[in-house]
């Protein structure tokens, strides 16, 4: 999968494991997790290698990836991470990104708080960078998985101060240019088996981690792997975060690769997948 040549060792604890300095590859399972910038990740990979990536970029104000300045300096990390992508990713392939609006709350009573609209400015960046832009989709969450944000106006009801609660994200997914046409890489002895989206709006439960504060569920990274990747291919996660989508490229009988930048959130993840969480 990657083009690295580090000395392997295996854990002396349970013999289920080979290690790098930075890196867990679960023994009889067919991926690698690397601890550290995902450009590093990236550089380690060769050119169209990867058939599908799926990631949630962290959010620039998260507590976890609280190294970002300014919004500018977010986006323009994302955009040297995101051409990384699109040198290993195969023509015709798909780069599908869960983000959503990020709400940063006012710190004083003279303040207020506002929205940063992150998705659109994805879109432009994607495009900028060589995607297509191919689909919206909405992650719709149960009405009660929303922070409540309109208790005042439950209150007072004043048209102008009325505020939504959010039951939503963005599942955007672009594709890399080719000089082909998508019939190209269909193969006719797989399929999509009944029960799948119809739309593009997705209801579907949230997951939640006490030691990651937002983790994706299952069932949206079981969706995007089985509608844009075959059974053999390579899924990578640049921002693998509690590594859901390794675990779950895993059962659908996808080879994976993931990196995760907090030393802290790895090590939590790599224990509870060598515990069977």
């Amino acid at each position: 999968m990657t083009n690295d040549n580090k000395e392997q060792k295996v854990t002396d604890s349970d013999k289920t494991a080979i290690t790098y300095t930075h890196c867990y590859k679960p023994l009889f399972e067919r991926g690698e997790f690397w601890n550290e910038d995902c450009k590093e990740t990236i550089n380690r990979l060769d050119d169209n290698s990867v058939d599908l990536v799926f990631t949630s970029p962290p959010y620039y104000n998260a507590r976890e990836y609280s190294q970002y300045s300014s919004v500018d300096d977010y986006m323009h990390e994302m955009e040297q991470v995101f051409l990384g992508i699109e040198r290993v990713l195969k023509p015709s392939r798909m780069c599908v990104i869960n983000i959503s609006p990020v709400l940063v709350k006012r710190q004083k009573r003279s303040e207020q708080s506002y929205r940063i609209p992150l998705p659109y400015y994805f879109v432009p960046m994607m495009e900028k960078i060589g995607f297509e832009f191919l689909e919206d989709i909405i992650w719709k969450k149960p009405d009660g998985a929303a922070a409540n944000r309109n208790g005042g106006f439950y209150r007072h009801r004043k048209p102008v101060a009325y505020k939504p609660n959010i039951v939503t994200e963005y599942v955007l997914v672009f594709k890399k240019k080719a000089n082909f046409l998508i019939d190209k890489i269909l193969q006719n002895n797989s399929f999509v088996g009944d029960g799948y989206e119809r739309t593009n709006v997705w209801e579907i439960q949230p997951e939640t981690k006490s030691w990651h504060s937002a983790p994706f569920p299952k069932k949206l990274a079981e969706n995007v792997i089985r509608y844009y990747s075959y059974e053999n291919e390579t899924v990578f996660d640049c921002f693998a975060g509690s590594g859901t989508t390794g675990k779950v490229a895993e059962t659908l009988n996808r080879k994976w690769i993931m990196s995760e930048l907090n030393t802290k959130i790895f090590n939590e993840a790599v224990e509870r997948w060598q515990n069977g969480l």
